[in-house]
C-alpha cells in the first residue's frame, strides 16, 4: 500500500509540468474593432492565470479595452489566428479569431474558422486571412 501510495505521488509530482495553459487576448478599439492580440502559456494547467496574463500584457502596451479570445488547457499542439475585415450595416469590421489543436496546424485553422462564422455579420465570402500560425 505505502509502495502504491508513493509511486502515486512521484508520477504526480513528476508529471505536473507536462501540463499547460494557453490563451489568446485582443485589444479592441472603441468600436469593438480588434487592434492587435497577444499569447500567453503558463505551466501547471491554469486557465485563468494564462488568461490574465495575456490581457495584462495588452495593457502594459496601453490596450484599455482588452478582453480573451480563446484559451485551452494543452500542454502542446497547435494554434492559428484568422483575420477578417467585412461590412456590416455600412460598417467596416476588423477582428481576429482564434483557435487551437492537439492534432495539426489545419486543425487549429478549422477551430478558428468556425468562431469566424460565429461573428455577427460575417460571410463566408467577405473572406478572411491567416495571420499567424505556430506551435507552443
Amino acid at each position: 500500500m505505502k509502495k502504491s501510495l508513493f509511486i502515486a505521488a512521484m508520477l504526480f509530482v513528476f508529471t505536473f509540468p507536462v501540463f499547460g495553459a494557453a490563451a489568446f487576448a485582443e485589444a479592441l478599439d472603441k468600436d469593438g474593432n480588434s487592434v492587435t492580440w497577444t499569447f500567453s502559456f503558463e505551466d501547471g494547467k491554469n486557465v485563468t492565470k494564462a488568461k490574465n496574463n495575456a490581457v495584462k500584457q495588452l495593457k502594459q502596451q496601453g490596450h484599455a479595452n482588452a478582453k480573451v479570445g480563446a484559451a485551452t488547457t494543452l500542454n502542446s499542439g497547435f494554434f492559428a489566428v484568422l483575420q477578417t475585415a467585412y461590412w456590416v450595416e455600412g460598417v467596416l469590421k476588423n477582428r481576429f479569431t482564434f483557435g487551437f489543436s492537439s492534432k495539426s496546424i489545419d486543425d487549429a485553422k478549422n477551430e478558428a474558422l468556425k468562431e469566424l462564422k460565429k461573428l455577427k455579420g460575417w460571410k463566408e465570402d467577405q473572406g478572411y486571412s491567416v495571420n499567424k500560425t505556430g506551435e507552443f
